[in-house]
């Protein structure tokens, strides 16, 4: 074949990797002037840090094929190649989108205020220990009955087949966790509080790396049953969504997971049965001073999730709980009393804590029973993105270095290719 039919074909590889290098170059820069996503220029940076590098390293590859070589071998070349970079496109993508939601008028409101509840649940214990949080969750909406956190090491649940394998690793290795939330959030506001479950999984891999097994043999060993560490995961982030929201973290659990009483009674994936679960929260609501009956047949296992340490606290002393904020003249029933008028009177909101105690507020709301669901939607748009501190979700990732993740993950999608 004529050297200049190679030297097109290279072109054409080249020209379709250079074209997604300034195609992200704009999105970052657009990024990182946006207002709607001034929570992420943290996740941002480490996006752009890894797929510029990742990318550089293909358009190199594909600059060292020699056109005056074997033209089939030249052509393999170029297709393994574009194969890398329809990777690094398909994980941009999966990435932008989520982000992008900030910019679509359906989803950007609830969006506004699911960063404020991800925020106040998530850097509350770092700050307790007097570090800067890493990078926290990115929370966005997909059509799902229920929500589901991806940490690091996680494999998302939409991108599972076989041609996505590897983004997914991909995914699961860049420091940037996310919380999907279910879409009926986008017109029922008070949902949020599922994020706070989520955010607890976060939570519990980033705040202290041994704290997950910590969490494993502190159960097992307080209940004397090895399911629980089959459970521990779970568990955790139910004691830990109890921490930030008081009883209405129960009270979504039980809402999601009603049915009929033969299914309750049957443990599914890393969860307990329902009644177990429900009345493990009653047991950590109760030994964190929330009031209730609690469950003393699982006292063992609240006192060993709230006896967890990371550095020299317990849980309780890192979530930052007041219990006088849930008592009967407490935050939380003077805002749910407040959320549910037309024009509600909510001073002081500029607190940490102050999203997920207004969330908390409006799901005492809907547990209370009959409302005007529009205007309790209308009420948490507009004043959950006024709450808290200004603040980033964290602006150093948890993991390797960057430049050192950006070098692995590069020499993998290489790799991939031979």
């Amino acid at each position: 074949m004529h050297p200049e039919r190679v030297r097109a074909r290279l072109d054409r590889s080249a020209t379709t990797a250079l074209r997604l290098g300034h195609e992200i170059g704009g999105w970052m820069r657009r990024g990182h002037d946006d207002r709607r996503l001034h929570r992420f220029t943290g996740h941002l940076d480490v996006l752009d840090g890894v797929l510029s590098r990742m990318l550089g390293a293909v358009v190199r590859e594909i600059e060292a094929i020699d056109p005056r070589a074997a033209s089939g071998e030249a052509y393999r070349r170029c297709g393994e190649l574009d194969g890398a970079v329809f990777t690094i496109r398909r994980l941009f993508d999966w990435y932008a989108a989520k982000y992008d939601q900030r910019r679509d008028p359906v989803l950007a409101g609830i969006l506004a205020c699911a960063d404020e509840v991800v925020l106040s649940c998530w850097r509350q214990p770092f700050e307790d220990l007097g570090r800067e949080p890493p990078t926290g969750p990115l929370a966005y909406v997909e059509p799902r009955f229920d929500a589901f956190a991806t940490p690091r090491v996680s494999v998302p649940p939409d991108l599972r087949l076989p041609a996505d394998s590897l983004v997914a690793e991909f995914v699961g290795r860049l420091p940037v966790p996310v919380v999907c939330l279910p879409e009926w959030t986008a017109v029922q506001a008070w949902w949020l509080t599922l994020a706070a479950h989520e955010v607890g999984h976060h939570v519990h891999k980033d705040l202290d790396p041994g704290l997950e097994n910590a969490s494993r043999d502190a159960l097992a060993e307080a209940t004397g049953d090895e399911r629980w560490r089959r459970w521990a995961l779970e568990s955790f982030a139910d004691a830990y969504s109890v921490l930030m929201l008081g009883p209405a973290a129960a009270w979504i659990v039980e809402e999601l997971g009603h049915g009929p009483p033969e299914s309750l009674t049957r443990a599914h994936g890393g969860y307990p049965p329902l009644p177990v679960r429900l009345a493990l929260m009653a047991e950590v609501a109760r030994q964190a001073g929330l009031g209730g009956a609690g469950a003393p047949g699982l006292a063992g296992a609240a006192g060993a999730l709230l006896g967890l340490r990371a550095g020299g606290r317990t849980l309780v002393e890192l979530s930052g709980l007041s219990p006088g904020w849930f008592a009967e003249r407490g935050t939380v029933r003077a805002q749910a009393r407040s959320l549910a008028g037309s024009d509600p009177f909510l001073p002081r909101l500029a607190e940490p804590y102050s999203a997920r105690l207004l969330l908390a507020a409006a799901a005492t709301v809907v547990d209370a029973g009959p409302a005007a669901p529009s205007a309790l939607h209308a009420n948490l748009l507009r004043h959950l993105p006024r709450c808290g501190p200004p603040g980033r979700l964290g602006v150093s990732p948890a993991g390797p270095p960057v430049a050192r993740l950006a070098e692995e993950l590069t020499g993998r999608l290489l790799g991939s290719t031979r």
